[in-house]
């Protein structure tokens, strides 16, 4: 891999594919009524912020480096929306890399790693992890259906 496909991965594809993960769980937090969302790109100085009808972006200097999508309401979350808007993150990206792979030249590598890094964005956060504060997408999951098996069983 040649060093300008390395940085279109940091500059262009990490953070267009962290966009596509944290605007499913925008949509999916949408689905399920929530008053107002929050996406935050990157970490570091904020140096951009935009409201629109209860959707706030904030774009962080080191915009490579990882996003996340705030949602809330006032009547709380059941077990199944909190499921629902988590597993809209992981399905955006497997959309995104299959609509890349059904519509572009794979022989392009910019196309290629788009593919790649969506798959890859999708499988990982499927896998239950937990690494200090930060949390995947599967370990939310199961979080929530552990908490409702132990709320159901009292």
């Amino acid at each position: 891999m040649d060093i300008y496909l390395i940085a279109c991965l940091i500059l262009f594809i990490a953070p267009i594919s962290t966009i596509f993960h944290e605007l499913g769980h925008i949509v999916g937090a949408k689905l399920v009524k929530a008053e107002s969302v929050t996406l935050s790109i990157g970490t570091g100085n904020e140096v951009y912020n935009f409201n629109h009808k209860r959707i706030q972006i904030r774009l962080h200097a080191l915009y490579f480096l990882g996003g996340v999508a705030y949602s809330e309401r006032n009547i709380p979350y059941k077990s199944g929306e909190i499921i629902w808007i988590t597993l809209c993150g992981p399905i955006f990206n497997g959309v995104v890399a299959i609509l890349v792979s059904v519509l572009f030249d794979l022989t392009n590598g910019f196309s290629q790693l788009l593919v790649l890094f969506n798959s890859w964005l999708a499988i990982v956060n499927i896998i239950p992890f937990k690494i200090k504060e930060k949390q995947s997408d599967g370990y939310t999951i199961i979080q929530t259906i552990s908490r409702n098996k132990l709320k159901n069983k009292q």
